[in-house]
């Protein structure tokens, strides 16, 4: 047994572990035909037989990200692909539970039986002030990024599924966000502070159970997160006892929802550019009252909420329709009386008979 190693690759390419060697159940996988798919559609990964592009894979260990790296490895070993790629897997080992040294040698096994490259990144996290998640979560897209710098790779793929993106969309619905929450996940956005480096989700409408059913096939028992049955977590709540009374009334939901929310980033897209022609710049925080007045109340919230989020990014989830909709009503009515409205995060928003005015908190 190999002891990972910090930030180094574990595994080289190996002659003697090829995936072609995989059992044809594996390699005739729909999965595997529609990962390739989206890796052509979403990103253009068609390369070339002499030069095939290095794709990154971050694995967990999971299910989900297992099958992804089966899928990926068999589209890397046919000479038939028109995804010509490389792959090269990607564990981030958090430091945060007791099994997590165990979880990084059993991927750099099985990137040795694919044949592989495989790179473990140490984060750290615990150590970090504020939200152990939102570190870890942070921490886990730099360390990927940072490897397909040195690889010289231009998308990182991850596992994020339809079942993934409904409880995602479910959660969005539940906070009162807006169309930008509402989209879900995209199947592809650059990765901050790296804009050559995009991230892809290939498995966006695909399901769990397909995942495990590709993983069976090849005979791979995926490592669990217990993280996932944490009964305080949101997610996992939404995951265990509000998402499969979902499925039970329409069937199939979590693969439908990505479609719809494929529409609603579209939607918000023209919003974005309706709301910056008549809200200016997002940094923009006065507005002549006058011009607000006829607009419709969900318009005048939207370009609200939009500068209020900039002002301060961390209160998304606290400005909801009772701030929006008082504040759209009273630039709608006829007063002419100053009003004031205090926001989450400090703000303080000002309605004059003339001007709409959004002051910062301190």
């Amino acid at each position: 047994m190999r002891t990972p190693t910090q930030s180094s690759p574990l595994v080289s390419q190996s002659t003697d572990s090829d995936p072609s060697h995989l059992p044809l159940e594996v390699r005739r996988h729909p999965l595997v035909g529609h990962v390739e798919k989206q890796l052509v559609w979403r990103c253009g990964l068609k390369g070339s037989p002499d030069h095939p592009q290095p794709l990154i894979i971050g694995i967990s260990g999971g299910a989900d990200s297992v099958a992804l790296l089966l899928a990926c490895s068999v589209i890397a070993s046919r000479q038939s692909c028109v995804a010509l790629i490389t792959p090269i897997a990607v564990h981030v080992h958090h430091h945060l539970r007791d099994s997590a040294d165990d979880d990084a040698t059993w991927v750099a096994d099985l990137c040795l039986r694919l044949g592989v490259v495989c790179h473990v990144e140490h984060v750290q996290p615990g150590e970090m002030p504020g939200n152990v998640a939102a570190n870890a979560r942070k921490l886990r897209y730099e360390a990927m990024a940072n490897v397909a710098k040195r690889e010289q790779a231009n998308f990182i793929a991850v596992a994020h599924h339809g079942d993934d993106q409904l409880e995602t969309m479910i959660m969005a619905l539940g906070r009162g966000t807006g169309l930008e929450g509402f989209s879900g996940m995209p199947w592809t956005r650059p990765m901050e502070g790296h804009e050559s480096i995009h991230l892809v989700r290939p498995l966006l409408d695909s399901r769990h159970h397909e995942c495990e059913s590709l993983c069976r096939a090849g005979g791979i028992v995926w490592r669990e997160d217990p993280g996932n049955l944490d009964p305080s977590s949101a997610r996992a709540r939404v995951r265990h006892e509000i998402a499969p009374v979902m499925e039970r009334l329409w069937p199939d939901a979590a693969r439908r929802v990505t479609a719809t929310g494929d529409l609603v980033a579209a939607a918000g897209i023209a919003l974005e550019k309706m709301l910056g022609d008549i809200f200016g710049e997002v940094s923009q925080r006065s507005w002549v009252r006058g011009e607000l007045k006829g607009l419709a109340p969900a318009i005048i919230s939207a370009g609200l909420r939009r500068a209020a989020l900039d002002c301060a990014p961390q209160v998304a989830d606290e400005i909801g329709q009772k701030h929006l909709g008082q504040a759209a009503e009273a630039i709608a009515d006829e007063e002419v009386r100053p009003r004031s409205f205090d926001w989450p995060g400090g703000i303080v928003l000002c309605v004059t008979s003339r001007q709409v005015e959004m002051k910062p908190g301190g």
